[in-house]
């Protein structure tokens, strides 16, 4: 009687590297994501639901287009911004981060695609959110123009001295630490994060120091 033949075999075990850089702002940072009083009008229009006449929440519309770290304030007032700023903190995206470095792979010919440094790099954060710390806040009020329509006035969270730590999980048999840790930096140069880094170059930052 023949004997089944048992095939082994090896799984290799993965073994990440993880660091943490510290990145400092050289242009301010804006974050503007959609916020919650534009995502129920754009969701209600898509209901055909009738037009709500109401005058929105200029609070609200600043505070949600933040992601922040300890979730989502609820007192929409400006005493509610002033105390978010102070006891919970505005973050940057794990997302945005690694599209950024991902963008800076391919832009500046470090490799044809991206596909590779996606596989091979994470970025760690709880709830995918980086949190940042600043120095100074202010909104600014900006027109800006849609693709369709009128220009709306819109309200920016600007920030003037920020920093964050991103902490980044790699094997370090694709790109060495090195390898990587340029690639942040030249990210920082040349592509940025937030908003308005292409029209205002906003977003700008270096590597400080890296654990």
């Amino acid at each position: 009687m023949a004997k089944e033949k048992i095939e082994v075999l090896e799984i290799k075990e993965v073994k990440p590297q993880t660091i943490t850089v510290h990145i400092v702002g050289d242009t301010d940072l804006v974050l503007n994501k959609m916020n919650d009083v534009t995502t129920r009008q754009l969701t209600d229009a898509r209901k055909d639901k009738a037009k709500k006449i109401e005058t929105p929440n200029v609070w609200e519309e600043i505070i949600t287009s933040i992601h922040w770290r300890d979730g989502k304030p609820t007192d929409f007032s400006e005493d509610g911004l002033r105390d978010a700023l102070i006891n919970n903190a505005p973050c940057l995206t794990v997302f945005g981060l690694k599209k950024s470095f991902g963008e800076a792979v391919t832009r500046l010919g470090i490799d044809t695609y991206s596909t590779k440094f996606d596989a091979s790099v994470n970025l760690l954060g709880s709830g995918g959110l980086v949190p940042i710390t600043f120095v100074e806040h202010v909104v600014e009020e900006k027109l800006m123009s849609p693709k369709k329509g009128a220009p709306v006035l819109v309200h920016l969270n600007r920030f003037t001295g920020w920093a964050a730590d991103i902490e980044l999980s790699y094997i370090d048999s694709v790109y060495s630490t090195e390898q990587l840790v340029n690639i942040i930096n030249l990210a920082g140069f040349g592509i940025g994060i937030g908003s308005g880094r292409r029209s205002c170059g906003y977003g700008r930052y270096h590597i400080e120091s890296i654990k």
